[in-house]
C-alpha cells in the first residue's frame, strides 16, 4: 500500500510491501541499492505510472486495481533481480513472513503504523499494528532466490525459500541474454494470502498490463468528469488535480466478497459482509470535516452512508467513534475534537440517511457525553476519545487539561455539538437537540472582552495571563494556531461572534487586520473558513475578493502548486470549493455560503441514483480574473441577493449564473 495522501505526521503510516527491480551484483542494502531517477523520465496519470531507474537502467511501468497490481519491469540483458522488502514502512515493522515458491512469492507482514499513537495508550500492544497479506506472481521463473533478515545488521540467506522475523524480506534472481520484460501481478489483504489470491483473481486476473491500465484510466475519467468546467489548460491542471485528490481518502476496504476487518476492538476482526463499503483511512477527520465530507454529499453521495455506516461500526466494535479512521488495531488519538459527530450529522440534515441512524445517535450521544476512564491531565486532548469531563462539568477545557489545545478543544466541541443537535433535531429528538445546543454556545466561556480574543482559562476560572494573541508557541492552546486564528473559530454560530466583535463593522476591521497583517495560513484547517465570514457581516464583496486572492496566489500547476500538506486531500478541496465559489462555512448546517466562480462555466453532474435534479450549472458573465466581484445573480432566472444557497437547491438541479464586475458591487448584502 502506498502512504497515505498527504496527511501532517506523514513520518508514520503505510508505505508497505516494498518491491524493486535491479541489475548487476545483487545488492539488499537498503541505504545503498536505491536508484537515482531524473523527473524527465516519469510518465504519470491516474491509475499508471512509469519510471526510468537510472542506476540499473530499467524501465519501470505500474498500474493497479483497488486490491491488486500490476508491475512491468524493463530489463536489460544480463543479471537482474528484485527484492522484496517488507520491513520497509512508515511504521515500523514488527513481523515479515515470506513463502517463495518458483514465481511466486506470498506471505504477510505486521507493522506498528504510529509509535506514538501506541505510547498514548500506555503500551497497551493494541494500537497500530497492521496486517498486510500478499501475493505475487511473476511471468518469469526465477534462476535462484534467498531471504535476508535484520535491517540494521542484514543476514542472508541464499537458496531459503522462507523467513519470519522484523525487517525481512526476500530476493528472486535472473539471467537474461536479451532484454525481457517481467511482470509482476500483485494482490493484497488485510484478511488472509487466500484472500489476497481472490482479490487478485477477481481484479487482475488473466488481463493484460495495458487492459488493467485502460481500466483504471477509465474509472478516474468517469470520476473526474462528475464535474466539467470551462477553462484554460492551466486552470483545468489545478482544478482537476484538486479533484483527483478529494477521491482519494475515506478509502473503501471491502475486500472481493463484501469482506472486510474492522481492528477498533484491539484486534483485526473479519466481517464476511455486513452489507455496506467499509471506509477507512480518513487521516485525520480533524482535517477532512470542513471541507471533504461536505463536498462528498454533492460529488459522490453514493460513499455518505457507508463511510457513516463504517464508523458506527467501529463504534459497535470499540466503544468509541473514531477521531481519525485507519487499517491498523486502536484508535488514533491524533488531533482533537468529536469530528465524526459533524461528519455523520452532516450526511443526516442532507438525508444521505441510508444507515442505522438511531444506533448511530446512540454513538453521537456516547461521544459527547462520555470519555476514557484514564484521561490524563496535560495530554487528555491527545489521548481522549470522547468528550472531556472538564468540559460537561465546566463547559470549557481548563488549561490543567491539555495546555497545547485547551481552547481549541472546547471550540471544536462546541462546533460538535452544533452539528448533534441539527442530527437530534432532524431524528426527532427535540430534547436532546435542546441540551446540544445549549452546550454549542460554550464558545463564549473562552472570549475575554478585555481583549476581544479567545483565551484559555484555568480550573477554577482565570483566564491564563500573560496573553499574547500571535502566540503560536506549544504550550498555546490552541492546535496549529493562535489566537487570531482560533478567535474567528464559531462557524456555527457567526451572528453570535459578530455580536461579541461589536458589530458587522468591528468583524469586518478584525478580518481585514487578520489578512493585512498576515496571519491568514491556507495551509492549515482552522483558516479555512475565514476568508467566507465577509459574509455574514454584510461585505460579501471582500469574500470574493480575499477568496479568489488565495486561490490564485496558493495553487499552480507547477511542483510546489499545492500550498503545504495536503491533509488527506482537505487542502485540495477548499482549492476546489474556492474555485467553484462555494464554501460549506459549518458543515451540520445544509448551507453553501457563494463566492466570485474562478471558470466561466462548471456544471456539477448530479448522482441521479440520489439527486433528481440532474446537473448543477455555474455560470459566471464576464471575466474572473479581471471581474472578481458579482454584480448580480439569477438561480434558474429568478434573481437571488444573497450570497447563500441551501444543500437542497443545488442538489435539486438547475443554473447559478453571475453577472460579474470588475470594481465591488452591493450585492448579497
Amino acid at each position: 500500500p502506498p502512504p497515505l495522501e498527504g496527511p501532517g505526521g506523514s513520518g508514520n503510516g503505510y508505505s508497505q510491501l516494498l518491491l524493486l527491480p535491479t541489475t548487476g551484483a545483487l545488492n539488499l542494502d537498503s541505504e545503498s541499492r536505491v536508484s537515482a531517477f531524473s523527473h524527465d523520465s516519469e510518465h504519470a496519470k491516474p491509475g499508471y505510472y512509469a519510471v526510468t531507474l537510472d542506476d540499473y537502467a530499467i524501465d519501470v511501468e505500474l498500474t493497479a486495481t483497488g486490491r491488486g497490481a500490476v508491475h512491468r519491469y524493463h530489463y536489460p540483458a544480463g543479471e537482474a533481480h528484485v527484492v522484496l522488502d517488507l520491513g520497509h514502512s512508515q511504521g515500523l515493522s514488527v513481523l515479515g513472513e515470506l513463502s517463495i515458491d518458483g514465481s511466486t512469492l506470498s506471505g504477510k507482514a505486521i507493522y506498528n503504523v504510529h509509535p506514538v499513537a501506541a505510547l498514548m495508550t500506555q503500551g497497551d500492544g493494541k494500537t497500530a499494528i497492521s496486517t498486510l497479506y500478499f501475493t505475487i506472481d511473476f511471468s518469469e521463473e526465477p534462476t535462484s532466490f534467498g531471504t535476508f533478515t535484520d535491517a540494521q545488521q542484514l543476514l542472508s540467506y541464499e537458496g531459503q525459500s522462507e523467513v519470519s522475523a522484523p525487517s525481512s524480506g526476500g530476493w528472486i534472481d535472473f539471467d537474461f541474454d536479451a532484454p525481457t520484460i517481467v511482470e509482476a501481478r500483485v494482490g493484497i489483504s488485510h484478511i488472509s494470502v487466500a484472500q489476497a489470491k481472490l482479490n487478485l483473481e477477481a481484479e487482475i486476473g488473466t488481463q493484460t498490463f495495458d487492459e488493467v491500465a485502460a481500466a483504471a484510466d477509465a474509472a478516474w475519467n468517469s470520476a473526474l468528469n462528475r464535474v466539467q468546467i470551462e477553462a484554460s489548460e492551466g486552470e483545468k491542471t489545478r482544478f482537476y488535480t484538486a479533484l483527483y485528490h478529494s477521491f482519494f481518502q475515506p478509502a473503501d476496504y471491502t475486500e472481493t466478497g463484501g469482506a472486510f476487518v474492522v481492528g477498533t476492538s484491539g484486534e483485526m476482526v473479519t466481517f464476511a459482509d455486513a452489507g455496506h463499503r467499509f471506509y477507512t483511512d480518513d487521516w485525520c477527520m480533524w482535517d477532512t470535516y470542513r471541507t471533504s465530507h461536505p463536498w462528498r454529499t454533492l460529488i459522490e453521495p453514493e460513499t455518505v452512508s457507508d463511510i457513516s455506516s463504517s464508523m458506527v461500526l467501529q463504534y459497535q466494535e470499540g466503544g468509541w467513534l473514531p477521531k481519525c479512521t485507519w487499517s491498523a488495531t486502536g484508535y488514533s488519538r491524533v488531533m482533537t475534537g468529536n469530528p465524526a459527530v459533524t461528519i455523520i450529522a452532516d450526511a443526516v440534515v442532507k438525508g444521505l440517511d441510508d444507515f442505522d441512524t438511531e444506533l448511530a445517535w446512540q454513538a453521537v450521544d456516547h461521544a459527547g457525553t462520555a470519555d476514557i476512564d484514564w484521561l490524563p491531565d496535560y495530554y487528555c486532548g491527545y489521548v481522549n476519545l470522547g468528550t472531556p469531563p472538564d468540559y460537561i462539568s465546566l463547559g470549557y477545557v481548563p488549561r490543567e487539561c491539555d495546555p497545547d489545545q485547551s481552547v481549541t478543544m472546547t471550540l471544536e466541541y462546541a462546533q460538535a455539538d452544533f452539528a448533534a443537535a441539527r442530527m437530534a433535531e432532524a431524528l426527532g429528538r427535540t430534547d436532546d437537540a435542546a441540551r446540544y445546543d445549549a452546550r454549542a454556545d460554550n464558545w463564549q466561556n473562552h472570549w475575554n472582552p478585555e481583549h476581544n480574543f479567545m483565551q484559555a482559562r484555568s480550573r477554577n476560572g482565570d483566564w491564563v495571563e500573560p496573553f499574547d494573541p500571535s502566540n503560536n508557541d506549544i504550550g498555546n492552546n490552541f492546535v496549529e494556531g493562535d489566537s487570531w486564528i482560533y478567535s474567528f473559530f464559531v462557524p456555527h454560530d457567526v451572528p453570535g461572534l459578530i455580536e461579541h466583535m461589536g458589530g458587522n463593522e468591528a468583524m469586518v476591521e478584525r478580518l481585514d487586520a487578520f489578512f493585512d497583517e498576515g496571519h491568514f495560513d491556507v495551509t492549515n484547517q482552522p483558516s479555512y473558513h475565514i476568508p467566507w465570514l465577509y459574509v455574514a457581516a454584510g461585505r460579501p464583496e471582500l469574500t470574493q475578493e480575499r477568496v479568489l486572492n488565495e486561490v490564485v496566489s496558493a495553487f499552480d500547476e507547477g511542483p510546489t502548486g499545492l500550498p503545504g500538506n495536503d491533509d488527506a486531500g482537505s487542502t485540495s478541496v477548499w482549492g476546489l470549493l474556492g474555485m467553484l465559489g462555494l464554501y460549506p462555512i459549518s458543515p451540520g448546517d445544509p448551507t453553501w455560503t457563494l463566492s466570485t466562480p474562478r471558470f466561466n462555466r462548471a456544471i456539477l453532474h448530479l448522482h441521479p441514483g440520489y439527486y433528481d435534479g440532474g446537473s448543477f450549472e455555474i455560470v459566471a458573465i464576464g471575466d474572473p480574473s479581471t471581474q472578481p466581484y458579482i454584480a448580480s445573480a439569477t438561480l434558474d432566472g429568478e434573481p437571488l441577493t444573497r450570497a447563500v444557497l441551501l444543500h437542497s437547491q443545488i442538489v435539486a438541479g438547475g443554473t447559478l449564473e453571475f453577472t460579474l464586475s470588475d470594481t465591488p458591487t452591493d450585492w448579497g448584502r
